[in-house]
């Protein structure tokens, strides 16, 4: 008997300094991450990896005086874009924006000199417009149509001289 329990605590020293070794060198158990497992677990873990993958606004501007920052018209008219043919046209800047929507695509704007550029609400690029750019209290010709103003890749497009602004 008094084998089986020097046995034993042989055993357990093994277990317990294996587990204290491993804590020691940074290792450790993993927790695994949740499997969704109903049909809504399932669009919702979805949705989340989408809304991730989508890139983020970084801001709505006030574009009327984007001449004198010397930003370029890539898209030269207006095409529905993917995001990576949005980025490619602006190849070599720091900022692209969106602008314009129509039935027909967007305006892609290629951007270094944001500087002194009025930032207006989000909700500016996203349709829901207001009289806050003067001249264009509506998006004066610039409507995407539909009610969406999202691409399909979903990037806002922006509005009259309202500028959906995403890092390149």
């Amino acid at each position: 008997m008094a084998a089986v329990a020097a046995i034993a605590g042989v055993g357990m020293m093994v277990c317990c300094s294996s587990s204290v070794a491993a804590f020691m060198m940074g290792g450790g158990e993993e927790t695994p991450a949740a499997v969704p497992k109903t049909a809504a677990e399932i669009a919702a873990a979805d949705a989340a990896a989408a809304a991730a993958a989508t890139p983020s606004m970084l801001k709505c501007l006030d574009t009327r005086n984007r001449g004198d920052k010397g930003w370029t018209n890539a898209s030269n008219g207006r095409a529905p874009h993917t995001e990576a043919e949005a980025r490619a046209l602006c190849a070599g800047k720091k900022y692209m924006s969106l602008e314009c929507p129509t039935t027909d695509g967007y305006e892609v704007w290629c951007a270094d000199d944001i500087s002194d550029m009025p930032v207006l609400a989000d909700a500016e690029c996203m349709g829901t417009t207001t009289d806050v750019v003067p001249g264009h209290p509506t998006n004066g010709g610039c409507d995407a149509g539909g009610g969406t103003y999202l691409t399909t890749d979903g990037l806002n497009m922006g509005g009259a001289h309202r500028g959906s602004l995403y890092a390149i």
